[in-house]
């Protein structure tokens, strides 16, 4: 048999059960331990996020599952027989609300209140988003932020797909989550960068302050969740379906200048500033082997495009600036270190 969040999800999402499906369910409902229900209940909220009209109200979901609590909770000594076998009112009364939030669609459409979903997408320019809370959000280009209008009165709980710099404001009351579809990131007050684009691996990298990253991962029987502190980056690796931690300086430099505006070297290697403004502009440059260890002194301003950088960087090693092969990236050659 699957294991049991899976199954438990496949219940929920038939309409008729077989009889060796009830029996499971009954003694699921038996044990007296909701967790893998109440974890499936906010998977289904965080997902919801990802349409376009939201299926399942976070607060829906907690008042089923605090009736099922409180009937399990009760002491009552009658019985009812379904079937075959005798049960409890109280259990009754906990089958009924799991087919009620198994029939989300249909039933808790008449439930819910209206909320109101907010999409914002960055096409190919980067977007800044200053969220009701005072948060701010950077987006890079070809990614989507979605939050609904309960932001920062009920909760704060944002999906990603694409990548995007957080600055958090804290709030002791309501953490701030960022949803993907491979990982979630759970945060008080902090600054972080975090990629989780369809289909390739999910990434975060944290400036300052402390996030929790939790891996929302079917295949894996075991929660995964990594703390990660300032210069820390986590990788889940869609393979493996593991987390992978490691520090992170570099990375936390990049982000860190990239917000600010401006990249400064005093002394760096011309590979490394090559390479922060291949992924700060998203084009290949190539250089020369014999400059690529050549220290470079100078800063390059984020509003400039990526010619005037390069330009400055090859008046400093008396170096050229070409179109590569390609012509759709540039080559870094002649000149020398100095």
């Amino acid at each position: 048999m699957q294991n049991r969040k899976e199954y438990l999800k496949h219940l929920l999402h038939e309409r008729n059960w077989k009889q060796e499906e009830r029996d499971w369910l009954l003694q699921y409902l038996n044990e007296n331990d909701l967790t893998t229900l109440k974890e499936i209940a906010g998977d289904a909220y965080n997902a919801d996020l990802f349409t376009e009209e939201p299926l399942l109200e976070r607060e829906v979901s907690e008042r089923l599952l605090q009736r099922i609590h409180e009937r399990i909770a009760s002491r009552q000594l009658s019985v009812v027989k379904t079937g075959n076998k005798w049960l409890r009112p109280w259990k009754v009364a906990a089958a009924a609300a799991v087919i009620l939030l198994s029939a989300g669609i249909g039933y808790l459409n008449v439930m819910k209140k209206p909320v109101k979903q907010l999409v914002f997408v960055a096409e190919r320019q980067r977007k800044t988003l200053k969220l009701p809370d005072g948060s701010l959000v950077y987006l890079e280009p070809g990614s989507t932020l979605r939050y609904t209008g309960n932001f920062g009165k009920e909760e704060r709980t944002v999906a990603l797909t694409g990548e995007a710099f957080f600055e958090v404001q804290p709030n002791a009351v309501y953490p701030f989550i960022v949803a993907s579809s491979l990982i979630n990131t759970t945060v008080l007050g902090t600054s972080f960068n975090m990629e989780a684009r369809n289909g390739g691996e999910a990434r975060v990298v944290v400036l300052t302050g402390m996030v929790q990253v939790h891996a929302n991962d079917s295949k894996n029987n075991k929660a995964q969740e990594v703390i990660l502190t300032a210069n820390k980056r986590v990788i889940y690796n869609t393979t493996t379906h593991q987390l992978q931690m490691s520090d992170a300086p570099d990375d936390a430099r990049f982000y860190a200048q990239k917000q600010q505006g401006r990249f400064i070297y005093d002394g760096a290697e011309l590979i490394k500033v090559v390479n922060d403004l291949q992924r700060y502009y998203n084009i290949n440059v190539t250089v020369e082997e014999k400059l690529q260890h050549c220290a470079f002194y100078g800063d390059v301003n984020t509003v400039d495009d990526l010619e005037k950088a390069l330009t400055l960087i090859a008046v400093s090693l008396n170096a050229k600036i070409s179109k590569d092969s390609s012509g759709t990236g540039y080559l870094i050659s002649g000149g020398n270190c100095r």
